[in-house]
């Protein structure tokens, strides 16, 4: 499962929440989704929120749809991408997935309010 929302507009942030399981066709779900307010929001740059503190593992099949997730979103305009997660074991498949898809735009936080402040500060100062 997974939420995905708008957080500011006008900063050109959003959220992306997982949720329990994630399914390697939830993971093509949210790609759609996002294309699709990116388009009506005609916003050609981001900055991603991810929460995944309710993430402890993600299975393998969902792994690599999360490598191919991460190239779409950097293809399409994404800058920053400021992860909230908890778990030592999603941590460490989050650094190997950024590796795949050579994201080095991603940072780890231990709470969206954290998250956000980061996304909020480096678009004040235009980082």
């Amino acid at each position: 499962m997974y939420k995905l929302e708008v957080i500011d507009q006008n900063l050109r942030i959003f959220g992306l929440a997982w949720l329990g399981k994630v399914s390697p066709e939830e993971v093509q779900e949210v790609n759609d989704k996002l294309a699709s307010y990116l388009t009506e929001l005609n916003i050609d740059e981001f900055d991603l929120l991810v929460d995944m503190s309710e993430i402890t593992v993600l299975l393998p099949a969902t792994q690599k749809e999360i490598v191919k997730h991460q190239e779409w979103l950097l293809q399409n305009g994404m800058q920053r991408a400021a992860v909230v997660v908890n778990s030592s074991i999603a941590k460490l498949q989050l650094k190997r997935t950024a590796r795949e898809s050579n994201h080095a735009k991603e940072f780890h936080f231990d709470t969206v309010k954290q998250a956000l402040g980061f996304l909020k500060e480096v678009q004040t100062l235009k980082i």
